[in-house]
């Protein structure tokens, strides 16, 4: 009897034991597990920040090519005397300003007829130059519009002939008119045009 007594003592200490040490486990696996969750939460915030920086960069740098893309340049219209020979006459139409202009780029010459001994001929400079845009008095109308020119002729000093100092008011332009053929603009020897239309100049053709 008491044998059968030491034994059950023995036996009860044994299923205590047990006990505690699978809690203890249950303990530690649950502590490990939570460690677990813990890192992966901490890893998906931390690769989180590395994208938002890319999408950041690549937008910078989509922002600095925009803003360096480069403007378009000004349409040239060149005349270059091969294309007139050398000489060309351009003719006028209306009062008070000459009846021809001659264009002599092989003498270096521009001629302004005025009618009867009223020749005048002057040194000539023909260069081009960068596009500028001027408004004329259309050749035949009195339509305004605005035409790119890129080769002015500038007069000189006066070689021959009657003095008339209107000749030498400005500059005149060669250009390619919308028709495909050749127009110089000149001042408006006439002058009779409002104040806001001081800077219209004339086209003649040839």
């Amino acid at each position: 009897m008491k044998k059968f007594f030491i034994i059950c003592l023995a036996a009860a200490f044994l299923l205590v034991g047990c006990s505690r040490t699978t809690s203890q486990n249950s303990d530690k696996k649950t502590s490990s597990d939570s460690v677990t969750i813990s890192s992966t939460r901490s890893n998906t915030i931390v690769s989180s920040n590395p994208q938002s920086s890319t999408t950041t960069s690549q937008s910078s740098t989509e922002t600095v090519s925009t803003s360096t893309s480069a403007a378009p340049e000004p349409q040239q219209d060149f005349v270059p005397s091969s294309e007139f020979g050398g000489y060309a006459t351009f003719y006028f139409d209306g009062m008070n300003v000459p009846e021809s202009i001659n264009v002599n780029t092989n003498a270096n010459q521009i001629t302004f007829n005025s009618g009867t001994d009223q020749e005048a001929v002057y040194s000539l400079t023909m260069q081009n130059i960068s596009a500028k845009t001027i408004r004329i008095f259309s050749a035949n109308t009195t339509d305004i519009r605005k035409v790119k020119v890129s080769t002015a002729l500038s007069i000189g000093s006066q070689i021959s002939g009657a003095i008339n100092s209107n000749n030498q008011s400005g500059d005149l332009y060669l250009f390619h008119n919308r028709d495909g053929g050749l127009s110089l603009a000149t001042p408006n020897y006439a002058r009779n045009v409002p104040a806001d239309q001081t800077d219209v100049m004339i086209e003649v053709l040839q």
